[in-house]
């Protein structure tokens, strides 16, 4: 490298080499080249790791999961309760609906007597009902003649079945024919207005000159209706 540098005047225009002073840092031309330290790339910042920052959120999450955890015990216990209502309700309504069946079961004859209009759904579900609480037994008839004339002569008992004494309703005698159309009909009281329980009263009961066609006879109680609309 040559030391110092050609000075030119700016009047006369002369130049000459000046030496360089010893206390000036040395200039470099721009072809000279300086040796540069090669400088360490920076490393690369940390890769972010996802579970890192898990402690930060940690308090939110645990927050919401102990929120839901409340909703669903709630839940839970609603639910519960919900169907253990609907079991209840399931459960009394079968009891009434069993009690309400045995009612109308034990107590037919009753309910038929204070509602005669009844008796025709047991008589659909082909269920006798006794609403009087008396019967007959030993039933017979027998065509007789008086005078020259038939006479039909019907004889039987009636009897107390109930646990009080009852007053004995009218007795209803009809004929039949063949096809179980009623030829004729006619009522009839017995002697004894009422019996204890257990307590039995015959009766015999005639009609003169009865249909020729009958063949069959039915014999019943009046029921309450009957009773007040002879």
């Amino acid at each position: 490298m040559p030391k110092g540098r050609k000075v030119r005047c700016a009047k006369c225009g002369d130049t000459w080499h000046q030496d360089p002073p010893k206390d000036i840092p040395k200039t470099l031309d721009e072809t000279d080249e300086v040796p540069v330290e090669a400088k360490e790339a920076a490393p690369p910042p940390p890769a972010k790791d996802d579970t890192a920052p898990a402690e930060k959120t940690a308090p939110a999450s645990a927050g919401s999961e102990a929120v839901a955890a409340r909703r669903m015990a709630a839940f839970r216990k609603t639910l519960t309760r919900w169907r253990m209502g609907q079991v209840a309700g399931f459960a009394g309504l079968g009891l009434f609906v069993g009690a309400t069946l045995l009612a109308l079961y034990s107590f037919k004859d009753e309910l038929v007597a204070a509602w005669p209009a009844t008796a025709s759904l047991y008589a659909v579900l082909n269920e006798p009902v006794n609403p009087q609480r008396m019967e007959f037994q030993n039933v017979a008839y027998e065509h007789q003649y008086e005078n020259g004339l038939p006479v039909l002569s019907i004889t039987g008992e009636v009897v107390n079945v109930g646990d009080a004494r009852l007053s004995v309703p009218r007795v209803r005698v009809g004929l039949r024919d063949e096809g179980q159309n009623e030829l004729y009909a006619w009522t009839f009281a017995l002697p004894e207005p009422a019996l204890e329980p257990s307590e039995t009263a015959e009766f015999v009961t005639r009609l003169s000159s009865p249909p020729i066609d009958a063949r069959d006879l039915e014999i019943r109680f009046l029921d309450q209706t009957e009773e007040m609309n002879p």
